[in-house]
């Protein structure tokens, strides 16, 4: 699924590819709570897949990322608290939810609030959006990730090598509806870890019958 693999990329993009490598915070420094905070942002990705822009909703665990990908707009809903993500896609003009695994998709700001928290070390402060907050940075094998981020969390900007994969535009805090973090009425729900079982089922059982 074409949509699906963007999705991958805008997380990737997002998470700075899973940053991770020795080493120490600056003395005195506390790299921000990512999922603390309740806001929407406007901002761009940038990945191997291309530029595309990005809404970000969130409200402390919860979080909502809408997309306008080249095979339609995708809406992801993330619950920190339950552990549960859910992706809202169009197929054939009708909306279907997607229950997804972890393994299949992470909210980013999770997987970077335990990488960076450890790893990163504040190098300045930085700008973006109206808005200040430090530049933080990590080095993972050959690559230097740059993240600017607020002093509650927001992620302003984020760079691989200088190439930048985030950029944020616009932030307006406060309380989120509690509506945008759960199904729209009727929509039916797939199970995408019990789906994939079921079709590494069915093709078991055809090799057994090609056997025989």
């Amino acid at each position: 699924m074409r949509s699906a693999a963007f999705t991958l990329v805008a997380a990737c993009a997002l998470a700075a590819c899973n940053p991770s490598a020795p080493g120490a915070p600056a003395a005195g420094s506390v790299f921000p709570n990512l999922n603390a905070s309740a806001y929407r942002l406007e901002a761009s990705i940038t990945g191997e897949g291309g530029t595309m822009p990005v809404v970000m909703i969130r409200d402390g665990q919860k979080q909502r990322l809408e997309m306008s990908t080249p095979q339609g707009n995708q809406v992801i809903i993330s619950n920190g608290e339950t552990g549960e993500t859910i992706s809202l896609v169009n197929f054939g003009g009708q909306q279907r939810a997607l229950r997804m695994t972890s393994d299949q998709v992470q909210d980013p700001a999770q997987q970077w609030q335990a990488e960076l928290a450890s790893t990163a070390t504040m190098t300045g402060p930085c700008a973006g959006a109206g808005e200040t907050g430090s530049q933080w940075t990590n080095q993972r094998e050959q690559h230097t990730d740059v993240v600017c981020v607020t002093s509650d969390g927001i992620i302003l900007s984020a760079q691989r090598d200088g190439q930048p994969t985030w950029e944020t535009t616009s932030v307006q805090r406060g309380p989120q509806s509690a509506d945008l973090f759960t199904l729209p009425p009727g929509v039916e729900v797939t199970d995408m870890g019990q789906m994939n079982a079921q079709v590494q089922e069915a093709i078991e059982r055809a090799k057994a019958a090609a056997g025989q």
